[in-house]
């Protein structure tokens, strides 16, 4: 069947071609999700959907155009056919003489690529998942009187993709994803707190066996009660120390996000999306203690993947070299602007929407510091564990972060839980102010980045070690 497909993908490449295409690729993708969820100790949904469909770009005049369609089994040939034949339409209809978009130069690979798994989550009933789910949070919502609402949800996602081009790729690569999903709040008189944890990545429900949200529910329930009844967090300007949690909001939104090379030149302006970087490569940035980078190539994490929607494989991508700022997130399009190589990071959230710059995984690196040292001589200051909310100006300059829970630090030691700090400042000034990372790196789940319009949501790791700086922390109002 799936040289077949390639058959019929190579005749309608031919076909944009003949149209006045200059270059063409497809997508073509199959897509099974599955959503389990519980509810206060109930099941609350089970879904499970199967959706085919292809993707065509075309570059013609200069302009992308871009067709997708739902694939039906009996007429797949003919609807591929015309979407590639849309999608040349499309960009001639556009007609953007005032930039014309060239390519950068790539391989043309031929590939097969196998899902990684030991434990395939469609082999597990799904009535085993569902009691999964409802003795964890049916654990959460006994656990104590002040536990208002509790969740638990398995998530599990299969995508079968076949990419093909004009220039003569042909990259066939499946991928399953599974995810585990515990919340908890809490309320306290006028106090309401809230608890959760996601966790899992690219593989198969091994990921679950070896986090298994029965026995780790009544600590997320224990946090969120404690977290209620704990005194507010300070507003004051110390040294704080961020947990790899926390490290991981920080290194997507505002060291992730500026490094996307369309948001550098303005593409992604409209939507809230510019960065500060631009123009600044090779200058000193931050902290020589710190160095950003995106890896796709590391395996079991949510931003793992061979190739990209383009077809490019994936890279080891060095945005801050010990506080410089060196490289960007690139499409083909972008890397032409550059005149540098395309770095593997175009994706697209299904066939139903063209491929954006996303992040991979992307993450501070390790230090060589214990946590134990990094305590040590603070007089006075804080511990932010996990991340809440984030809020970031356009330009990813301006942040303020919320964590999840907060411990002050007294004379080198941990003191008494805080709750509701937030995290304010600058970019710039916080990011310079780090003067020791942490030896224990991790890589979270970040399953919903959102970017573009209309919207796509992708799925991307994020994380770092832990990291000690100057900031000002606020407590709520």
């Amino acid at each position: 069947m799936f040289f077949l497909m390639i058959d019929i993908i190579g005749k309608a490449l031919e076909r944009g071609l003949k149209l006045g295409a200059n270059y063409v690729d497809v997508r073509v993708e199959k897509q099974q999700s599955e959503l389990v969820m519980s509810e206060d100790g109930k099941p609350k949904e089970a879904s499970f959907s199967i959706e085919d469909g292809v993707g065509a770009r075309a570059l013609a005049g200069g302009s992308w155009g871009f067709s997708a369609m739902q694939l039906k089994e009996e007429t797949e040939n003919q609807i591929i056919l015309r979407a590639v034949e849309d999608a040349v339409k499309l960009a001639k209809a556009v007609k953007n003489s005032s930039s014309k978009i060239e390519l950068a130069e790539v391989k043309p690979f031929k590939d097969v690529v196998k899902a990684k798994f030991k434990i395939d989550p469609k082999g597990i009933a799904l009535e085993e998942k569902m009691n999964f789910c409802t003795e964890a949070s049916d654990r959460i919502i006994k656990y104590d009187p002040a536990v208002k609402k509790s969740s638990s949800a398995i998530v599990s996602l299969s995508t079968d993709k076949t990419f093909s081009s004009s220039e003569g790729a042909v990259i066939q690569e499946s991928q399953i994803v599974v995810l585990g999903i515990l919340h908890a709040q809490a309320v306290e008189g006028n106090a309401s707190e809230y608890y959760s944890h996601t966790t899992g990545g690219v593989g198969g429900f091994e990921a679950l066996k070896e986090y298994d949200l029965v026995e780790h529910s009544e600590e997320i329930a224990e946090k969120a009660v404690a977290l209620v009844k704990a005194p507010p967090a300070p507003t004051k300007k110390l040294p704080v120390i961020l947990d790899q949690e926390f490290a991981s909001i920080l290194s997507h939104e505002i060291l992730g996000h500026p490094s996307e090379a369309d948001r550098i030149i303005g593409k992604e302006a409209a939507w809230a999306g510019r960065s500060w970087w631009n123009g600044k490569t090779g200058e000193k940035m931050f902290s020589d203690k710190l160095t950003v980078v995106s890896d796709a190539t590391l395996g079991g994490y949510l931003g793992s993947f061979k190739y990209d929607d383009e077809g490019v494989p994936a890279k080891r991508i060095v945005h801050i070299d010990k506080g410089f700022l060196r490289g960007f997130l690139h499409s083909r399009e972008t890397a032409k602007i550059f005149n540098v190589e395309p770095n593997g990071t175009m994706r697209a959230m299904s066939y139903l929407f063209a491929p954006l710059i996303r992040m991979t995984n992307t993450y501070v690196e390790k230090g060589d510091w214990k946590f134990d040292e990094m305590l040590e001589g603070i007089k006075e200051g804080i511990y932010l564990k996990g991340e809440k909310i984030p809020s970031i100006d356009s330009r990813r300059y301006n942040f303020q972060i919320s964590a999840k829970e907060a411990y002050m630090i007294y004379n080198g030691e941990l003191s008494e839980l805080r709750r509701s700090p937030t995290l304010t400042g600058t970019s710039k000034e916080f990011l310079s102010s780090i003067d020791a990372i942490g030896d224990d790196l991790i890589i979270f789940p970040i399953p919903n980045c959102g970017k573009g319009e209309p919207m796509q949501t992708m799925r991307v790791g994020n994380g770092g070690p832990h990291m000690r700086g100057i900031g000002m922390v606020t407590g709520p109002r």
